[in-house]
């Protein structure tokens, strides 16, 4: 498929594995090694050297992650990682953090102990979800090359910067450029993921994944993209309105 996150010898899905507990990390480990789809990279017991780690990644990891951690909770790096193109699996003794988990974008949620059966399920969701996506065929540092619903034989070359948003409904994106707009079978999170590295895109919805370079106005929760108009909701905004202050030109008063 081209995905950039398979290991380049084995088409492996690369594993961190982050718990304050060795014992815990040990099972997990023997776990994954089960799962011909998995293979662990890194495993590490405090989290904030895991932050650091995880940051400096240039491909996207399965992350595996602890909940109650010294130092720096599971909930606390998930946060810091959310605008990342990783992908999340909290292994957790606490079902009270379900919600929260959630919230900051996990994938899934495991509750220890668990099985071996219990961990491949969960990850077959996960690769189903996030990895297993004939519909998106690679992509360059400029570009994705995606089959759509109306041409899937074809490859059509789609260049990001060209992207103003990007709506999402029912497992399917559908794709707005200044010229034209088109559907693909993905769901929203997937290709919010793949943009994990390009900045100036923005989830200021459920439904939209917006390029902030295309933004002409703000009024209250409406977003202008000229031809285009998008909605905000207060739950997705914080990133976006950061954003929009980094790049709002400031003059002193009285001046």
């Amino acid at each position: 498929m081209g995905l950039s996150n398979l290991h380049p010898m084995t088409n492996q899905i690369r594993c961190t594995i982050v718990d304050d507990d060795q014992y815990a990390i040990s099972i997990l480990e023997k776990h994954i090694t089960e799962i011909p789809e998995l293979t662990v990279h890194r495993t590490f017991t405090r989290p904030v050297e895991a932050l650091g780690a995880i940051n400096s990644y240039q491909d996207n990891h399965l992350i595996f992650m602890d909940i109650d951690m010294p130092g720096m909770s599971g909930m606390r790096l998930a946060e810091n990682l959310r605008n990342t193109s990783h992908n999340i699996i909290f292994t957790t003794s606490y079902q009270e953090y379900a919600l929260d988990a959630i919230k900051v974008r996990a994938k899934h949620y495991l509750l220890k102990p668990f099985g071996l059966d219990d961990l491949a399920e969960v990850v077959n969701i996960v690769i189903r979800e996030c990895y297993d996506h004939k519909n998106y065929d690679s992509e360059d540092d400029t570009a994705f090359f995606f089959r759509t619903d109306k041409e899937p034989g074809k490859l059509k070359r789609v260049e990001k910067g060209e992207i103003m948003y990007i709506q999402g409904a029912n497992h399917h994106i559908h794709i707005y450029t200044p010229t034209e707009n088109f559907s693909v079978y993905m769901p929203l999170g997937v290709i919010e993921k793949l943009l994990g590295k390009n900045r100036e895109f923005y989830r200021v919805h459920k439904s939209y994944l917006l390029n902030a370079d295309h933004v002409k106005n703000i009024e209250g929760n409406k977003i202008s993209l000229g031809k285009y108009e998008v909605l905000m909701t207060s739950s997705f905004k914080k990133d976006f309105v950061s954003y929009v202050e980094r790049h709002t030109p400031r003059t002193k008063q009285g001046t």
